[in-house]
């Protein structure tokens, strides 16, 4: 049986961030003049992603999706005080990393996710984090993922990816492992939880 390995999303699944995001967007949308409902905005952007937000955004207002992210990401960073750990976080990555339980992060935030890490205590956990400034291809392309698959060879029955959308339960299909997830729904490749430390009775320690 090979070791088990946990891949992490970052915003809404291991730091409370989405109060930065909404802030982000607001601006966003206030600048470019788009009209905004904050509801709709950000039940999108946790059913989908920002990215696919601002891909949407591109084409209805015909500007640079590019330009769009560029904002977002820049506007994003000035506020990384605002993140915060969610509940149960460093307790789960303490306990695991006790056992064995090897660390990832794959998310769509910017190069500075190692400095929000450090800021947080938590940065010594991860063997590799994997940032949007890596390049490869956006959730729920699989690229990142096997990335790590390979490099480090992790066994498939035996890693998974941690997250709070349907998007990162995809990812998790299209890369051929199982995922745990804030919001999804049981399934044969994805076990639901409430909050972040439920995972430590998921896997018993």
């Amino acid at each position: 049986m090979g070791k088990t390995t946990f891949i992490w999303d970052f915003d809404g699944t291991l730091v409370e961030s989405y109060e930065a995001i909404e802030d982000v967007l607001t601006l966003l949308y206030q600048v470019y003049d788009f009209p905004f409902n904050r509801d709709f905005v950000m039940s999108y952007v946790i059913e989908t992603s920002i990215g696919q937000l601002l891909r949407d955004l591109s084409q209805e207002h015909n500007i640079s999706f590019d330009e769009l992210l560029s904002f977002f990401n820049k506007e994003q960073e000035a506020r990384d005080h605002m993140i915060s750990l969610m509940p149960g976080a460093k307790a789960v990555l303490e306990q695991t990393s006790e056992v064995g339980i090897q660390h990832f992060i794959y998310t769509h935030k910017g190069a500075s996710t190692g400095a929000v890490l450090n800021n947080l205590g938590i940065d010594g956990y991860f063997t590799e984090v994997i940032t949007s400034a890596n390049g490869f291809k956006r959730k729920p392309h699989p690229e990142a993922v096997t990335y790590l698959m390979e490099k480090y060879q992790l066994d498939k029955a035996n890693t998974y990816y941690i997250g709070d959308r349907c998007l990162d339960a995809e990812v998790a299909i299209n890369a051929g492992i199982k995922s745990i997830n804030l919001r999804v729904e049981d399934s044969d490749f994805n076990t639901k939880i409430d909050e972040l430390i439920d995972i430590v009775r998921i896997f018993p320690l």
